[in-house]
């Protein structure tokens, strides 16, 4: 069984540092015209580093998104919280990872539990959310893991935008989420989010699904992002020193 153990090695994937040169990444209200570093392709955006870096959806995340798709079909776990904890621990975190993780999370313990969908499913629901932008919690008011959540159970049920019960469930399942992730407060807390949207995650699959996902396993002390995360909001997070609920 995978268990969590952060490695020092995601020190560069630091939340609010620049991928490029460990910079200050500002969040701007206005968009500007950006070329991605890595790849080169130019775009609008607003989340850029101090010194002009810019990083694209896809290049800001690529490496730990292969991890993730790495171990889709490692992990045995069949409770959501405890697959998220080994993911972000053995993925890290870097871009809107958070939003494909959260999918991957669900979808795993879903199938593992009921075997009632297909590691392709799994792959399918993960790609998609790969396509839900960075930022979208303070910019769109629309969190990506609420909505990668959303996008678990549309997979599930097989939703399409004229399926009547399906579609409203999964509405309903990511609007829940985005009350959980408000009510957290901010600044914004991937890590935060991705736990808080997938313990309400448990009473949803009981209510939508009718499934209970078993109780966790990972035995968890402290949220090893703090010592990485400059805005982490320390006493005010639930996880900061929740000895039940955070990870070393």
């Amino acid at each position: 069984m995978l268990t969590c153990e952060v490695r020092e090695e995601f020190t560069y994937m630091i939340i609010g540092k620049c991928l490029k040169c460990n910079g200050k990444i500002n969040h701007h209200n206005e968009t500007i015209i950006v070329k991605c570093v890595e790849c080169g392709i130019r775009e609008k955006a607003q989340i850029i580093c101090a010194d002009g870096h810019y990083y694209c959806n896809v290049c800001a995340s690529s490496r730990v998104v292969d991890k993730i798709y790495e171990l889709l079909d490692k992990l045995d776990g069949k409770n959501p919280v405890d697959n998220a904890e080994i993911l972000l621990a053995k993925c890290g975190i870097s871009g809107n990872s958070p939003h494909p993780l959260t999918t991957a999370a669900f979808l795993i313990a879903y199938k593992n539990l009921t075997q009632k969908i297909t590691y392709e499913d799994i792959i399918n629901g993960v790609t998609k959310a790969t396509q839900i932008p960075g930022g979208w919690c303070g910019y769109y008011g629309n969190c990506g893991a609420a909505v990668g959540l959303g996008l678990s159970f549309a997979i599930i049920n097989k939703s399409t935008p004229i399926h009547d019960k399906e579609r409203s469930i999964a509405n309903m399942v990511t609007s829940e989420g985005l009350v959980i992730v408000a009510e957290q407060g901010g600044p914004r807390c991937c890590i935060g989010s991705v736990r808080g949207v997938l313990e309400i995650s448990e009473i949803l699959a009981e209510k939508y699904l009718d499934i209970k996902f078993p109780e966790r396993k990972q035995k968890t002390i402290k949220c090893w992002q703090s010592q990485y995360n400059s805005e982490c909001k320390k006493e005010r997070c639930l996880y900061y020193n929740n000895i039940e609920r955070a990870v070393i």
